[in-house]
């Protein structure tokens, strides 16, 4: 293998794609430390996403809200989230699969701007705190984010939070899913190296097929590969469905597969032209009402989105 950051699976893409070149030079701004010009943004963010392991391997994807500043750079190499005071709940199944050090996929993403960086590392938790020691950090370009503002309120909200679980989507699920224009995917490599992406689309860029299998389209993007990379060697993934209306989060944990080729045209229209799309089945599910305390401001949609009109 190549001295690269990308793993075969990554690069098996890469190369089926002709997207070789471009990905050399996008690796270039991956560093295994926080460059200068991204801690502003980092401490300035009062959300974070994160993708985990539990016991059994499963992927879970995570979201972290609490006061602008809650993250601080302690270093080029760490980073320290504060969760005593968190405005989401610390039920999440993130703090059971952190309980000992281990490697996590983040991304910060500010949705009002569409900026969005993303680190990788292994996470400690430990006195009110996570402790992230970074192995790669790198930011991601603007496309298919949908703009909100998040608005906190100045006191604290008490949130009495309820917590369901479940292996099979209800029709409720569903039904969210097929409205939704904005998801978290959690994904890993064979090597154990985690990451934690975003995918947006209009409302409906979803495809709930009649055995229940979530139909994603892929779009033209990085030439990186991370998350399809990492399908490749490693089904597992995770997903993150949050209701921005109603304050709900729906972590789904499944297996993923890939599906290429796809040359109708509702298809390349769907798919940005790429032909490709990911199949994920559900495993397990957790559903959690009355997430947070924060509201969000709709503002628009990502030029950028393909257009399902007619389609």
């Amino acid at each position: 293998m190549s001295n690269t950051i990308y793993n075969q699976g990554e690069q098996l893409l890469q190369k089926r794609f002709g997207e070789q070149k471009m990905a050399a030079q996008v690796e270039k701004a991956v560093k295994n430390n926080i460059v200068p010009g991204a801690i502003a943004f980092i401490q300035n963010q009062p959300m974070v996403v994160i993708s985990t392991t539990d016991a059994n391997g499963n992927i879970w994807v995570s979201m972290l809200i609490n006061n602008f500043g809650f993250a601080k750079i302690a270093g080029p190499e760490k980073l320290i989230l504060s969760i005593e005071k968190l405005r989401t709940s610390k039920e999440d199944v993130l703090f059971e699969n952190i309980k000992t050090p281990t490697k996590v996929g983040s991304i910060f993403i500010e949705l009002g701007s569409r900026r969005r960086f993303r680190i990788n590392g292994k996470a400690t938790l430990k006195e009110g705190r996570i402790s992230l020691e970074v192995n790669e950090a790198y930011p991601n370009c603007p496309k298919y984010i949908q703009r909100r503002v998040l608005q906190l309120p100045k006191e604290r909200i008490a949130l009495q939070t309820e917590i369901t679980k479940g292996e099979v989507l209800t029709k409720k699920h569903e039904f969210w899913i097929n409205n939704t224009d904005t998801l978290f995917v959690g994904s890993q490599g064979k090597d154990g190296k985690m990451d934690a992406s975003h995918r947006g689309g209009n409302y409906g860029f979803i495809e709930i097929l009649p055995n229940g299998l979530l139909k994603i389209p892929d779009y033209t993007g990085n030439s990186m590969y991370n998350t399809l990379g990492n399908f490749v060697e490693n089904s597992n993934a995770g997903l993150l469905f949050f209701n921005f209306k109603a304050n709900k989060v729906l972590q789904l944990s499944g297996k993923a597969s890939l599906l290429f080729d796809q040359q109708e045209e509702n298809d390349l229209k769907k798919t940005t032209n790429t032909g490709r799309y990911w199949i994920f089945e559900t495993k397990h599910w957790i559903e959690t009402t009355n997430f947070s305390d924060a509201t969000w401001n709709y503002e628009d949609a990502s030029t950028f989105n393909p257009d399902l009109s007619g389609v």
